[in-house]
């Protein structure tokens, strides 16, 4: 939704002879999907599969008989197959055998303690925190929706602003709205929000224009009633309890320009909201001397269980999940951690408890879900580096309040006040949030050609109504899941 408008009333696939095909990697024994399988290529194009154990992944020449991919997941065989020899929808990996006394007998038997512990440190000896290029995908999606939308009106002296215009104003709302955008680029930097630099390369806006459209003709009829209906020179007092503003009548009929305005900044605004995203990615490393991470900050306040000892790409791991053993112990989930270096090199949590509810004065929010997935990988050398971070938050807001807007004029003979509304607002809107950020390939650099990095902070993306699988065509990227491949504007 547009600011203005709150303001005022509070591939999947492997391309073969120019074909797309959506492959999924699933498990040979029970034909489960394999979330978050790495996909690498003997051609430098790497990828993941998502959440649905879809991926896509491209190649802008045509394949020659030498290309081939490698699937690997932890728990599982490591398949490398000819690309000209992928014939099918999907790929099957097998469970992975384990002598786990064997493997076990090659190391020191620690206790959990002890694990986590080693765990927490020397973090800066085992992920790469130096300048770096880094190739990556973002995909970020939003859906919002009214759970409650209502102005109760007890008076208002201007007819037209009465009871069936609000409660007409709030039917022509969508209930339900979402978007997406993904874009694909270079981060370079190193672990420092201060030190990193966003080029974009490519980018795309799935938006719901029609929606959109509609609230500016919900902001016309309202422009146009104060045109009409409002004296000049006339200002209004926005009331709430102990709230006030003070907006003049023009500025709220001339809102359209300022939106105009408002737009022409935000040329600059979609690759500053991209770079905070991309430096958001990395805040558990923004003290090199630990990894900002709940579970391991306040271990303390969590229970462990060492579920069993395996393989991650012939890396022997720690799998170990973890639940709340206090109050303070805010999420369950599981993690692995590498035997040989112990450092945790994959991690999937979601909370127990609320995170934030807050309630005052009327307004409210409740961040009551959050579900987190993070791997590392070696790119270049012996330490690891950020791979992925899927976050997904879902949250509530609201707004219950007394309203009272005047219309108050200096410049006419007798009191200042000319007209009034009371009432009351009740909103409520619930939210998610979904934010996947995938490096596919790292390189080291040196200062010097980190100060050489001019970032495009013009760059405009393409703006789509509905899903395109041929947007990305020649790029590799994350597979959408099935909310973005069946995004499309429709009129109801």
């Amino acid at each position: 939704m547009k600011t203005y408008a709150l303001c005022f009333f509070l591939l999947i696939s492997i391309t073969v002879n120019a074909q797309t095909d959506r492959i999924q990697v699933i498990d040979s024994l029970n034909l489960q999907s394999i979330p978050f399988a790495s996909i690498t290529s003997n051609f430098n194009e790497n990828t993941i599969t998502n959440e649905e154990g879809f991926f896509q992944l491209k190649k802008r020449d045509d394949f020659s008989p030498t290309d081939s991919i490698t699937i690997s997941c932890m728990g599982f065989n490591t398949q490398k197959i000819a690309v000209q020899d992928v014939q099918t929808t999907s790929l099957t990996l097998s469970p992975k055998a384990i002598d786990l006394n064997a493997v076990i007998l090659t190391q020191k038997e620690y206790t959990l303690e002890e694990i986590i512990k080693k765990t927490k440190e020397n973090i800066a000896e085992k992920y790469n925190l130096e300048l770096s290029e880094k190739s990556f995908f973002m995909r970020e999606s939003y859906v919002q929706e009214w759970e409650k939308i209502k102005l109760s009106v007890k008076k208002s002296s201007i007819p037209a602003f009465g009871q069936q215009f609000w409660d007409s104003i709030f039917k022509t709302i969508p209930k339900k709205d979402s978007w997406h955008t993904e874009s694909l680029g270079k981060l370079y930097g190193d672990k420092n929000k201060e030190t990193q630099k966003l080029v974009l390369e490519r980018a795309v806006n799935l938006a719901d224009t029609i929606n959109e459209q509609g609230y500016d003709q919900i902001e016309n009829r309202i422009t146009s009633i104060l045109d009409t209906q409002v004296k000049e020179n006339s200002y209004f007092k926005f009331k709430s309890g102990i709230f006030s503003t003070k907006v003049d009548r023009e500025e709220v009929i001339e809102q359209e320009k300022d939106s105009i305005a408002k737009d022409t900044a935000g040329i600059t605004s979609f690759h500053r909201a991209r770079k905070r995203s991309a430096q958001k990615a990395f805040s558990f490393f923004h003290n090199k001397e630990k990894l900002e991470l709940n579970v391991l900050e306040k271990s303390q306040h969590y229970t462990f269980i060492l579920e069993n000892f395996t393989y991650k790409e012939d890396v022997p791991v720690y799998h170990i999940s973890f639940q709340p053993k206090t109050k303070k112990g805010k999420y369950k989930g599981s993690m692995y951690i590498d035997a040989d270096e112990f450092c945790l090199i994959e991690i999937e949590y979601t909370n127990t408890q609320n995170l934030k509810d807050i309630s005052l004065l009327g307004f409210s929010y409740s961040l009551y879900g959050k579900t987190t997935k993070i791997k590392f990988k070696r790119f270049e050398g012996k330490r690891y580096q950020l791979q992925l971070l899927e976050t997904t938050d879902r949250f509530r807001t609201g707004i219950d309040r007394p309203v009272k807007i005047v219309e108050k004029n200096k410049f006419v003979k007798g009191r200042r006040k000319q007209n009034e509304l009371n009432g009351r607002i009740d909103f409520q809107i619930n939210n998610e949030s979904t934010n996947t950020f995938f490096i596919s390939g790292e390189r080291s650099i040196d200062k010097k050609e980190f100060e050489t990095v001019k970032e495009n902070k013009k760059f405009s993306p393409a703006k789509l109504h509905a899903y395109s699988p041929y947007f990305w065509k020649g790029y590799t990227i994350v597979a959408p899941n099935g909310t973005v491949r069946s995004f499309e504007v429709t009129k109801e």
